[in-house]
């Protein structure tokens, strides 16, 4: 499954004709219809407004701190977003207002890649970085850059290249080769992984498996 995010927004002011204007307690009514579809995801993302402006939501894909778990945080926007723009944003990593409330969460990219988003024929894009093709990408490198860039409804699929245009040669999960352009179905479908089952004191269970366990005397 994959990401959309499809934004419309319509916006309408009412106004009444002369013998029908406005008096003066009334104001003119503004009609706001912000929609959002988030497809394949364990988060779920509204919309809302604020003094009366619309608001658009954006997410970025990024790894806990140790066991490289994936999680996406969605950022509240004033504009509606464009791909490039998102994707240099991506690269930055969080900010501290980001990490307030996820302490633990860090990019596996960083700022000198500067990513550049270009079309290549129809709903597949390329990603050119600046990184010498020898360094290859790790799983987890490809998902932040894949999943984040395939939740636009005109992106489907991506290819990474470096500076030559030399693509990159990607793995997805379980470290599967992607042959041809990556999909976010290559990662999961870009669902968040999920949180390791805390074992409850003494009774005997087993976190990785999941099983519990009894011993008798």
């Amino acid at each position: 499954m994959r990401w959309r995010v499809k934004l419309s927004v319509a916006l309408a002011v009412l106004f009444s004709a002369t013998s029908c204007g406005l008096r003066g307690d009334e104001q003119a009514q503004v009609i706001e219809d912000v929609q959002y579809e988030l497809l394949g995801t364990s988060t779920s993302t509204t919309s809302t407004t604020v003094a009366d402006r619309p608001i658009f939501v954006v997410s970025f894909f990024w790894h806990t701190a140790g066991n490289n778990r994936l999680r996406v945080l969605t950022r509240a926007l004033a504009d509606p977003p464009s791909a490039g723009q998102t994707l240099t944003d991506l690269v930055a990593g969080p900010t501290p207002e980001d990490l307030e409330a996820n302490p633990d969460l860090q990019t596996q990219l960083n700022e000198t890649m500067e990513p550049r988003l270009s079309q290549v024929d129809g709903t597949t894009y390329q990603i050119q970085i600046q990184r010498p093709a020898e360094e290859q990408l790790t799983v987890e490198q490809a998902a932040e850059f894949v999943c984040t860039a395939t939740q636009f409804v005109e992106i489907d699929a991506v290819t990474i290249v470096n500076a030559d245009l030399v693509a990159f040669t990607l793995s997805g999960a379980g470290a599967v080769p992607i042959a041809g352009p990556a999909r976010s179905d290559d990662f999961g479908g870009c669902v968040e992984d999920p949180l390791p089952v805390e074992p409850v004191e003494g009774d005997g269970s087993d976190p990785e498996s999941g099983s519990t366990t009894t011993t008798t005397s």
